[in-house]
């Protein structure tokens, strides 16, 4: 599980897919360094398990599917985060680093911050609120806008410079698309209602 606050990013070193063997590697920073055999992090928002290690050089595994429909894989930059301890604050809100989608984003820049003007599919329509925590591409972040039209939402969060320099958001241009992951808690209890007013 995690938090969504990034404490790293860089570019992948080596990308790999095998019929039964898929992996990646990172040249990552002594951040890294107390990351073990089996031990999940959040690359991009996607919940991988650390294979191998060997200097700066950390290899994690991932499934044909992850690659192919969800996760974007092809950048250059990635966001890294640590699973959270279980007596550690969580600054941001909880995150599965199970992506549920992709959007597609529209940034735009002012004085003091950098707001990105995001599209979804309108089939989300009710795991959207007003304020709702959010994550993309592994950021902890809140729907500070939200607009309803007939086939897609569009929403915007807004990212401090800090942020924005300190993770792979800056490198994003318009219309790139975006790992999104729900809130977890809002994502359960709209699922719940749904599943009872059915039954």
């Amino acid at each position: 599980m995690f938090n969504g606050i990034i404490i790293h990013f860089c570019k992948i070193f080596f990308l790999k897919y095998f019929i039964n063997s898929n992996f990646f590697i990172f040249k990552l920073n002594k951040k890294f360094f107390n990351i073990n055999f089996g031990d999940s992090i959040s690359i991009n928002g996607v919940c991988l398990t650390m294979l191998y290690k060997s200097f700066f050089f950390f290899e994690f595994n991932y499934c044909y599917g992850t690659f192919l429909n969800i996760s974007l894989f092809k950048r250059k930059y990635f966001n890294f985060e640590k699973s959270i301890n279980l007596f550690s604050s969580i600054n941001g809100h909880l995150l599965l680093g199970h992506v549920n989608n992709l959007s597609l984003l529209k940034k735009k820049n002012f004085s003091n911050i950098i707001k990105l003007y995001i599209f979804k599919n309108l089939l989300f329509k009710k795991f959207f609120i007003y304020k709702c925590s959010i994550s993309i591409n592994g950021l902890s972040l809140t729907v500070n806008e939200l607009i309803f039209l007939k086939n897609f939402i569009i929403f915007s969060i807004n990212i401090l410079n800090f942020t924005y320099f300190f993770t792979n958001i800056k490198f994003l241009k318009n219309f790139d698309l975006l790992n999104l992951e729900l809130d977890y808690v809002v994502f359960n209890i709209v699922n719940n209602i749904f599943y009872f007013d059915f039954k």
